[in-house]
């Protein structure tokens, strides 16, 4: 019997070292920015769900049926690990990339890259022709 069970879990070894098998979830920067702030709030009494293999959110149909007091307290004592700055996702900071490229290549010679913080950038878009030319072209 132990002969039979050696080959199957060799071969699972075997296909993890070379596909690279992790018991971590695939989580965007906003969401791993969340992970401990979550965790702290399901063990104070506010009921999770598994969103999707091994990334936990608040259940928010249960939220009815616990107390109010739970989700307060629980808030109240996991306020510290609320992410104070939020990580830019790179697919955003890429589009506003794009967006900037093609600001530059239309008539704006000296637009700013996006922050690579934040992806923000400047808020005086005032060319509606430029706009409408490059959100078609980053989207």
């Amino acid at each position: 019997m132990r002969r039979l069970l050696t080959a199957p879990l060799l071969l699972v070894a075997l296909g993890c070292m070379v596909a690279g098998c992790t018991s971590e979830p695939e989580l965007s920067p906003v969401e791993a920015a969340y992970v401990e702030h979550t965790e702290c709030l399901g063990e104070n009494g506010v009921k999770l769900k598994e969103a999707r293999p091994g990334y936990w959110v608040v259940d928010k149909d249960a939220l009815d049926e616990q107390p109010r007091r739970v989700m307060l307290d629980a808030q109240e004592k996991c306020e510290g690990l609320v992410p104070a700055e939020l990580p830019v996702d790179p697919a955003v900071l890429k589009q506003q990339q794009e967006l900037a490229d093609c600001y530059r290549r239309n008539g704006y010679p000296d637009w700013p890259d996006p922050d690579p913080k934040t992806g923000e950038i400047p808020a005086d878009m005032n060319d509606n022709a430029v706009q409408s030319k490059c959100g078609d072209e980053t989207t």
